[in-house]
């Protein structure tokens, strides 16, 4: 409507003007080189108006002429350009499929086409990955790494590559890098934290773990146990160091972090021991055993009792199994505080109450030491070495939720695979 108008309107005004210069003609004289032209002003007006719109033809016609060459050129270059994003999808599809031979050959033809290595990288990758050609790889994803768009997959792939060849610093450095242009990429995070925590770089891994909780790049309980972990690990590193005082600074906060990380309760009630400070050691491992009784904790709490008697050993681990009768551990370490002081009877019980909560052959093999030590009865004690053969329960041990490996010792990363976090009492 608008338009029509503004149509209407422009109409109208031309007509006006026209009629007004028709009652108006006027004369107009043009003297040139000796010409002489007589004519009315509407008719100069008409000539100029043919002769611009003659001129605006002339000029299209010319530029239509010369430009031919260049529409041509761009023309043959956009049907490139078809062809190739044509075959970059079509070998993103057989990559998919695994295809190797069909996937390297559709790389090569969008190659060719596109001209555009960082463009065309990833499925040239993806065909060098299908042929098992890592040289050709790096080399696609490093073209990649100069591309806004695609620098992020460049990283990834080539801190993946990385690994494969066991170069753990070099993949340490691409992760970092892929995870600076995307820090919420799913699994870069862990990746990357895996790695900064292997080489015992706790500065980078701490800042790794600030960025990843801003982007909520990892559950709530796993960015616990990662903090953790690095705070034991700057803990351990400290006390190698010979700086107790900063150990136990981040064994208490690595305690903070994660309540229940056994390591980091037991290594800082070492600390506090060792400072003189037995009472808060011990309110320390106290506490924990209420909520996780471990062994770790009975070994702290039978230290702090060094060098004192055995009867005052056997109290001291009575005080620490009222704290959880529910736990076996306990009475473990108090059995065997028990026999240490000759109380067979209450070895005897604690034992007994040991094998009702779990049988393990460690538990068998006391109530052995029991017959022997006490009643001198080894038709007794070879009972229970048969019986630990028949009805014992496998004994707990830190084990490797990646392969298996058991492990008598807590480490930061798996003695046999070298996982970072993943050993586990079980």
């Amino acid at each position: 409507m608008r338009r029509l108008l503004v149509f209407l309107a422009l109409t109208g005004l031309a007509v006006a003007g026209a009629v007004w210069l028709a009652d108006r003609p006027g004369e107009v004289t043009i003297r040139w080189q000796g010409w002489r032209v007589d004519t009315t002003v509407p008719v100069l007006l008409a000539f100029l108006a043919v002769l611009l719109v003659a001129l605006s033809a002339l000029g299209r016609l010319i530029r239509a002429l010369f430009g031919a060459p260049g529409r041509w050129f761009q023309s043959r270059s956009i049907g490139r350009q078809r062809k190739g994003y044509a075959a970059l999808a079509d070998g993103l599809a057989a990559a998919a499929s695994g295809d190797a031979l069909r996937t390297a050959r559709l790389a090569a033809k969008a190659d060719k086409l596109l001209n555009d290595p960082a463009v065309t990288g990833l499925l040239t990758a993806q065909a060098a990955q299908l042929s098992g050609d890592d040289d050709q790889m790096r080399q696609r994803f490093e073209a990649m790494t100069g591309r806004k768009e695609t620098a992020f997959l460049g990283h990834k792939g080539l801190a993946e590559l990385a690994l494969k060849q066991g170069d753990r610093a070099g993949a340490r450095d691409s992760a970092a890098k892929a995870f600076d242009l995307q820090p919420g990429a799913e699994g870069l995070a862990a990746l990357l934290l895996d790695l900064q925590t292997e080489a015992g770089a706790w500065a980078e891994a701490e800042q790794t773990l600030r960025v990843a909780r801003r982007r909520d790049a990892l559950p709530a309980a796993q960015l616990a146990r990662r903090r953790a972990l690095i705070l034991l690990g700057r803990a351990e590193e400290s006390l190698a160091a010979g700086n107790e005082a900063q150990a136990l600074d981040w064994a208490l906060e690595a305690r903070d972090s994660d309540p229940l990380f056994v390591p980091a309760i037991s290594l800082a009630a070492r600390l506090y021991a060792k400072r003189g400070k037995g009472r808060k050691a011990a309110s320390l491992l106290k506490s924990a055993f209420k909520a996780t009784p471990h062994p770790l904790l009975t070994a702290a709490w039978r230290e702090l009792g060094a060098g004192e008697g055995a009867l005052d050993r056997v109290k001291r681990m009575q005080e620490l199994v009222q704290a959880n009768p529910a736990a076996p551990d306990g009475h473990v370490a108090l059995a065997e505080a028990a026999l240490a002081a000759q109380l067979w009877g209450q070895a005897r019980t604690h034992l007994h109450t040991a094998l009702e909560q779990r049988p393990t052959r460690a538990v068998f093999d006391l109530l052995a030491r029991v017959e022997r030590d006490e009643r001198k009865d080894e038709i007794a004690a070879t009972a229970w070495i048969v019986k630990a053969g028949t009805d014992s329960v496998p004994e707990p041990s830190w084990t490797c939720g990646g392969c298996g490996h058991h492990s008598p010792d807590f480490a930061v990363s798996c003695p046999a695979c070298g996982a970072v976090g993943r050993l586990e009492w079980t």
